[in-house]
């Protein structure tokens, strides 16, 4: 896959990755042209998977959040996506993302995977890759909000040896994550 020449786009966090099942995906951090293929990974989760990630219901993934999570600055956000062709054009299968807010002193960390590719250890090592990039730019404390019915993420963050601290808040649990 062409890599594209966006100044800023630190080519150096390209790598290839085999899933379970065999298949190879490409991970790359976003693009700010990823819109139309965020929109697709979106629309290709269940209900279920957009909740999980959410927390809420969406029926679409609107446009100023769209151009929230693919117009990054590769250092206080990035995001890392799973790419692979899929008729004949590039398909998302999944994102790992952090976000910090310097004003709340936090940085939100947050993973998605398309519902066909789940199960298939591509959430763990693009989580993992995530976290290491942060920790590049300083970061090693991490928040985020789960539906306790999560099971999945939480097996991951304890696979990966990340000190967590759970608290529950509003019908949710509240993650304190040290990397």
């Amino acid at each position: 896959m062409p890599t594209p020449s966006i100044k800023g786009y630190p080519r150096r966090y390209e790598s290839r990755l085999t899933l379970k099942n065999g298949e190879e995906v490409f991970l790359r951090p976003i693009l700010p042209t990823d819109g139309p293929l965020l929109l697709d990974l979106f629309n290709r989760m269940s209900p279920q998977s957009v909740r999980m990630r959410f927390l809420r219901r969406m029926n679409a993934l609107p446009e100023d959040m769209i151009r929230r999570f693919t117009h990054i600055d590769y250092s206080s956000e990035f995001a890392l996506v799973a790419i692979i062709r899929e008729d004949e054009k590039e398909a998302i299968l999944a994102v790992g993302r952090y976000a910090h807010d310097p004003d709340e002193n936090l940085t939100e960390l947050a993973v998605a995977v398309r519902d066909d590719r789940q199960h298939l250890c591509l959430g763990k090592p693009l989580l993992a890759k995530v976290v290491d990039i942060a920790k590049e730019h300083g970061i090693s404390r991490f928040m985020g909000m789960m539906d306790p019915r999560n099971h999945v993420i939480r097996r991951i963050l304890s696979d990966l040896g990340y000190d967590v601290k759970y608290y529950w808040e509003s019908g949710f649990f509240r993650l304190e994550i040290v990397a």
